[in-house]
């Protein structure tokens, strides 16, 4: 796709029975060149555009690269410049940074927010439907909830299994734990625990910190190496970046050692860098990778803007109920240590999550193996990582 400006516009779709209903009235962005193929011309917002009636397939060529557009974050933070692990730091004093930068940016949304929006944008899945592409993807014909965890520290593990594993056992669910695999201590007993309740082990980078995707490529590939050798006893599946921090590279050295990638955010919103994330819910494949988007606003990122956690609960939900009208998977992203998701409050509310998805027929808990095996029937490729 050229480097074309995008143009925002507020679809109207009037028929009750268009599938493409769930887009009425959203702020949704698509590439000028595209809106070129539709007729429209203007380069300023668009208020009403009438949906074609009949998919336009012209428009698939643009819907890829859409969501890549805003997918990598190229450039190195300062954690990943420093001379050091930034995990060295007091945890403390990173919360209270990453605390002022966010109530800070708090009401400068449309700053940090151009594309993708915040905190929900489903351009790119709007385009799919416009070009008729059949990659809406449902489990059991419900929308899949897939929750996962960020196990930053030994204490993550300790708190996923004191506090985590039975709300989510009594709520039918089974969660995806990432772990780091070279940063800490690993207790292997509480890993085994973890797979023998029937929750999933993935690899969280190396050592966090945030050193990896930016790495020179040998060195890269060493750590890659390093960190799936470590988990692999305890039946690692998938890949999440630390940070979210990933580059067109490092996903493709993912591709020979995952199934899965799971670092690319909806809407990643300010951090790790502003602006970033694929404008999807849908599963999609780079390279032979299957990425399955964040796609609901993570723990840590919510916290650190300043919102309560009745606010986040809410969001949670108004997310949830948007991406099964539009076809998507909900992916949820917690952390278990107490200064993120594992105290009293933000268990409640957790657990209210729970239950709101359980109760709900639009939503069932669903693997990652079930999910990629549904978009694999549904766009009919075969996945060709290992």
């Amino acid at each position: 796709m050229p480097h074309d400006d995008l143009v925002w516009i507020k679809p109207s779709v009037t028929r009750a029975d268009d599938a493409r209903r769930w887009a009425d009235g959203l702020d949704l962005a698509l590439p000028s060149e595209a809106l070129k193929v539709l007729g429209v011309s203007s380069r300023q917002c668009v208020d009403g555009w009438p949906v074609p009636v009949e998919p336009v397939p012209q428009l698939e060529r643009y819907v890829h690269a859409l969501r890549l557009r805003a997918a990598f974050t190229d450039v190195a933070p300062t954690s990943s410049r420093l001379p050091f692990s930034y995990h060295l730091l007091p945890s403390f004093v990173r919360d209270m940074v990453a605390h002022a930068i966010g109530r800070w940016k708090f009401r400068q949304v449309r700053q940090w927010a151009k594309f993708p929006c915040w905190p929900l944008d489903l351009s790119a899945d709007f385009l799919a439907d416009l070009a008729g592409l059949d990659n809406r993807v449902s489990v059991r014909g419900r929308t899949p909830v897939l929750l996962t965890h960020d196990l930053d520290s030994a204490e993550g593990v300790t708190n996923f299994l004191k506090h985590f594993t039975d709300l989510e056992e009594r709520a039918g669910a089974r969660s995806h734990n990432f772990v780091v695999p070279c940063g800490y201590p690993l207790d292997a007993a509480k890993l085994r625990e973890i797979v023998a309740r029937g929750h999933k082990i993935g690899v969280h980078g190396y050592d966090h910190s945030n050193k990896t995707p930016f790495a020179d490529g040998q060195t890269r590939k060493e750590r890659l190496d390093s960190g799936l050798r470590a988990l692999q006893p305890f039946q690692a599946e998938g890949y999440r970046a630390p940070s979210l921090l990933r580059t067109e590279t490092l996903l493709q050295n993912l591709a020979g050692r995952y199934r899965f990638d799971s670092s690319i955010p909806t809407s990643g919103g300010l951090f790790p860098i502003p602006n970033n994330g694929c404008a999807s819910a849908r599963p999609f494949l780079i390279g032979g990778l299957w990425e399955l988007p964040l796609s609901l606003p993570r723990d840590g990122s919510l916290r650190f803007l300043g919102y309560s956690p009745a606010q986040i609960l809410q969001l949670w939900k108004e997310g949830s109920l948007k991406i099964s009208q539009s076809g998507g998977i909900v992916v949820l992203l917690t952390h278990c240590e107490r200064r993120f998701s594992g105290n009293p409050k933000m268990l409640r509310i957790y657990e209210e999550f729970l239950e709101f998805v359980a109760a709900s027929e639009q939503f069932v808990f669903s693997s990652s193996d079930e999910i990629i095996a549904a978009a694999e029937a549904k766009q009919g490729v075969a996945s060709q990582a290992a």
